[in-house]
């Protein structure tokens, strides 16, 4: 555990990309012990929200319902459809330079885009990103192999962080009326967040599949407590 905890945060102390390692038997030790990891994380925040609950410090808002359809449709959607499609949109780019890069654009648009009421104005800011975003794509094509590289590098902190904080983000459409105006919104999105990270870390050390499957058993854990909690 020890040993799997240290290099996880020495890479969240400088996240870069190195070559993919091919060790299986490591890898399934360090998605235990990242499992774990996240489900005491997670248990963190929801200890600290019921605390905080309970003496009137924050605001309850009501979760969408995800068990709608019922337990089996709930089980399909986290487990299954969320894991891969999810991991896919935003883990996948995080090996994949020019990818990543209108990732970025392309988030930042939408999500600037999202605090906007006028469709005019927002035509525009897309118009912009979408220039802003062509223009960094080319000029990175232009540079020098090495050069390309130690720029990759240097950007690529901001980029994992990014990508796991933009995961959380989109989580918020989760919670009814949850606004960042409500400091209380990092309790409701911190464990994605943190989990991004994880599963980041996974699928740049070993892979996209088995950040799926850590995204997977993760799910399977916590939506069947959520229905028992119902």
């Amino acid at each position: 555990m020890i040993e799997t905890l240290s290099t996880y945060w020495q890479f969240l102390k400088y996240p870069r990309l190195t070559p993919q390692s091919k060790d299986k038997k490591a890898v399934w030790k360090e998605l235990l012990w990242l499992l774990i990891l996240d489900l005491a994380f997670a248990l963190l925040i929801i200890l600290s929200y019921y605390a905080l609950l309970k003496f009137q410090l924050i605001v309850k808002y009501e979760d969408s319902d995800l068990f709608k359809y019922g337990f089996p449709a709930a089980m399909l959607l986290a487990v299954v459809l969320a894991p891969f499609f999810e991991e896919l949109v935003f883990r996948w780019q995080l090996r994949k330079p020019k990818v990543s890069i209108w990732f970025v654009g392309i988030s930042a648009a939408l999500i600037t885009g999202s605090f906007l009421k006028n469709d005019n104005l927002l035509f525009v800011i897309y118009i912009v990103f979408f220039i802003a975003t062509l223009t960094v794509t080319i000029l990175t094509d232009k540079l020098k192999r090495l050069k390309a590289v130690h720029v990759f590098r240097n950007y690529y902190v901001f980029l994992f962080y990014y990508t796991a904080i933009i995961f959380g983000y989109v989580h918020m459409s989760n919670i009814k009326g949850l606004t960042l105006s409500d400091p209380s919104f990092i309790l409701y999105i911190g464990s994605q967040i943190f989990g991004g990270l994880t599963m980041g870390y996974i699928r740049v050390k070993y892979g996209l599949k088995y950040s799926m499957l850590l995204h997977a058993v993760f799910n399977a854990i916590m939506v069947p407590l959520a229905w028992l909690s119902l």
